[in-house]
């Protein structure tokens, strides 16, 4: 244990913590929060603003609502859809039949959070002392990472003796409080000081020059992936913008239909009809993406003009319409899709 104790002592939160980190805003609904959970498998998710500066944690002991109401009819899919088997917290099902609560109702705060450069023993105590499951990382007072009571038992037991159980608050407090007794054992005699290190000469390839240079690399690259999804966001709020005040033309319906029947004559039982940002669905593509029954109703602008012009127009010819998700940037719904369909 005492060699297990000098190891992490110069051990900081940037070593343990995981890194990227899934996050919410306090405005988004508590339901929204519930369903990225259940998606990830993880028990919270860390409330930033929108600078990334830490509020919060929202977890599954904050979905307790003392009035829940009941939605029995949505209740069954929710669970065979989002748990996909497995068996969901009573505490998750309260949380996805309220529609009202937002993330800033429920959470927890304010946010226990250390400096990236903080110890591991300062993070345990802390941990320790607030009895609670996580702890949020930050750099320059922005979200970086998060370390839970399982990050730290990697760095505090032997890897012979890691387990893949639960990890509850007591065996985390007695791995602490190993720790801390093996913190207070005598050191050993420190080693004979080496001899100094030869100069080294001038313009000479290093690893220390080969390790900035892959900093360097890092570093650009992180801001062309930050300058991509900027560029992707401002794309989309322009696109939605666009397309809240179109219509869906006699034009583009007469050439739906010259595409319908080309895709016919290939064999084909649908064509895609309008592709748009899930954005522009008033509650962000969710219940396209579950699929809610209802979801013609979170339609809005175009694909709403296009759904009353099927209503009115195409379903009476025989034509079926189908919606879904096409794609999912960083896991979240991107752009949505409206397909013609008319079977076989």
């Amino acid at each position: 244990m005492l060699d297990i104790a000098r190891a992490i002592e110069n051990k900081h939160a940037v070593d343990a913590m995981t890194s990227p980190v899934v996050t919410v805003t306090p405005d988004v609904s508590a339901r929204a929060a519930a369903e990225e959970m259940l998606r990830l498998h993880v028990s919270g998710l860390p409330v930033v603003d929108r600078d990334g500066r830490p509020l919060g944690v929202v977890s599954e002991s904050d979905f307790r609502f003392a009035d829940a109401a009941t939605r029995q009819r949505q209740r069954d899919a929710w669970v065979a859809i989002l748990a996909e088997g497995q068996d969901i917290a009573a505490d998750y099902l309260e949380a996805l039949e309220r529609s009202g609560e937002t993330v800033r109702q429920v959470m927890s705060k304010p946010a226990l959070a250390v400096d990236q450069d903080a110890s591991l023993t300062d993070v345990a105590d802390l941990m320790t002392a607030h009895r609670v499951k996580r702890i949020l990382v930050t750099r320059q007072d922005k979200l970086v990472g998060v370390i839970t009571r399982a990050d730290l038992l990697r760095f505090f037991t032997q890897p012979e003796k890691r387990s893949n159980a639960p990890v509850t608050a007591e065996t985390f407090e007695a791995a602490c409080q190993d720790i801390r007794l093996g913190l207070a054992a005598p050191r050993p005699p420190a080693p004979p000081a080496r001899s100094p290190a030869p100069p080294v000469p001038e313009g000479a390839v290093t690893a220390a020059s080969l390790k900035e240079l892959v900093k360097t690399f890092e570093r650009g690259k992180s801001k062309l992936h930050d300058d991509a999804q900027r560029q992707a966001r401002e794309k989309r709020d322009d696109a939605v913008r666009r397309l809240l005040g179109e219509k869906f033309t006699d034009g583009e319906l007469a050439h739906l239909l010259i595409l319908a029947r080309e895709a016919a004559m290939r064999g084909e039982s649908g064509v895609p009809a309008l592709v748009f940002p899930a954005a522009l669905c008033n509650d962000g593509g969710r219940m396209i993406n579950l699929p809610d029954p209802d979801w013609p109703r979170s339609l809005c602008g175009k694909a709403a003009d296009f759904y009353r012009r099927w209503d009115k127009e195409l379903r009476p010819l025989g034509f079926a319409l189908s919606a879904r998700i096409a794609t999912f940037p960083d896991g979240f719904p991107g752009d949505a899709e409206l397909s013609l369909v008319w079977g076989r």
